[in-house]
């Protein structure tokens, strides 16, 4: 026989739902919609460059990871003025453009509300760190490594950070290409010290992917871990989906808009390349958190290279019928930003559950 309580039909079964709904939620972990980045580095102030902003803005990327060398220019101003509709999403890694006074170096710095040029901040279960190869020091022992060392190690400790993304400006990896610069070769002294000083770092704190610019074309390599040389030791030799891999996947993403180096070779450990395409990579974290999908659009919108990697963990779905209402506050993201959003489409624009009939409880995100 059901319950009347105010004329209600089911009050108490609605209470009793929605306890179990939460209590679902937190022993199964938090729950995520989808969410994205965009990444591309060499950008320049060209047509070209607009239309990588358009590719990446189309995406709607929660955040844009730039990846150094920006206005080829004595300020920031052009290239400041070309990102504006992007601007308030993007964080920014020091390219060798810009690392210098004379380069509109305080202006970028400013810009981005920057005091030090490497640094890190999380987005969701995405832990993000900037590192900086051209302004300051990475060698050992330097305060930029015992920044990289403790961060890592944090969030490698952290049970609410599932991926770690790191990215900087010039590469640890590389194919043969026409670039001149020395640190454009996968046998430069400064891919050397990258990899010398950090790889095997990266491997123990389980970093995931690593994004780099510098070398002007695309490049992804297969999952990979240090050995010691300039030839990484591939642990996957799948084309595309990995699933937990150990190492690291390096990509290479120097398709901003300014030019091409052209490939002159395709190293062992690269999966795909291209050197005529302008474009942006969009990491995609989906599955409730639990993959990361990279996918590769030049800026005539064709999907150059795909790839994923998948861990394990609770992907819980919820079903509930039409008479299942409750009311609370909206639900804010944990990490100090403003982050809040609907649960089961990317945007929190309103399919399946919504957020905002949910008030957060304990460890609970509902995004």
């Amino acid at each position: 026989m059901p319950f009347f309580v105010n004329g209600r039909v089911g009050l108490i079964f609605m209470v009793v739902a929605s306890f179990l709904l939460f209590s679902i939620i937190a022993e199964s972990g938090r729950v995520f919609a989808d969410f994205n980045f965009g990444s591309t580095g060499d950008w320049g102030c060209s047509s070209s460059t607009s239309s990588t902003v358009n590719n990446i803005k189309g995406k709607g990327p929660e955040r844009v990871l730039a990846l150094g060398d920006y206005s080829y220019a004595s300020t920031a101003t052009c290239w400041l003025n070309k990102i504006s509709d992007i601007k308030s999403k993007t964080k920014i890694a020091i390219g060798n453009h810009e690392d210098d006074s004379g380069e509109g170096f305080s202006q970028y710095m400013s810009a981005f509300g920057l005091s030090k040029t490497y640094y890190s901040f999380n987005y969701n279960n995405v832990h993000v760190l900037v590192m900086d190869t051209d302004r300051v020091s990475f060698s050992s022992g330097s305060a930029q490594y015992n920044f990289v060392k403790n961060d890592l190690t944090s969030a490698s400790q952290n049970s609410n950070i599932k991926w770690i993304i790191v990215y900087l400006h010039k590469p640890f990896y590389t194919s043969p290409n026409t670039c001149s610069s020395s640190s454009c070769s996968n046998t430069g002294d400064t891919a050397k010290s990258l990899r010398s000083t950090y790889h095997a770092m990266l491997d123990k704190y389980g970093v995931d992917v690593v994004l780099q610019g510098h070398v002007h074309n695309y490049q992804r390599t297969y999952p990979v871990k240090y050995d010691g040389t300039s030839t990484p030791t591939i642990t996957s030799t799948s084309s595309t989906n990995y699933n937990n891999p150990a190492g690291e996947i390096f990509a290479t993403v120097g398709t901003g808009g300014i030019n091409f180096h052209a490939l002159s070779g395709k190293a062992s450990f690269v999966k795909y390349q291209q050197d005529d395409k302008f474009g942006a990579l969009n990491i995609i974290i989906t599955n409730n958190g639990y993959k990361l999908v990279g996918k590769y659009y030049s800026n005539g919108g064709s999907k150059l290279d795909e790839f994923s990697i998948a861990k394990t963990g609770t992907t819980a779905a919820y079903s509930f019928g039409p008479s299942l209402t409750l009311s609370g506050e909206d639900v804010k993201a944990s990490n100090g930003e403003n982050n809040g959003k609907h649960l089961g489409l990317e945007n929190g624009k309103g399919k399946g559950l919504d957020c905002a009939h949910f008030k957060q409880q304990g460890p609970v995100r509902c995004r």
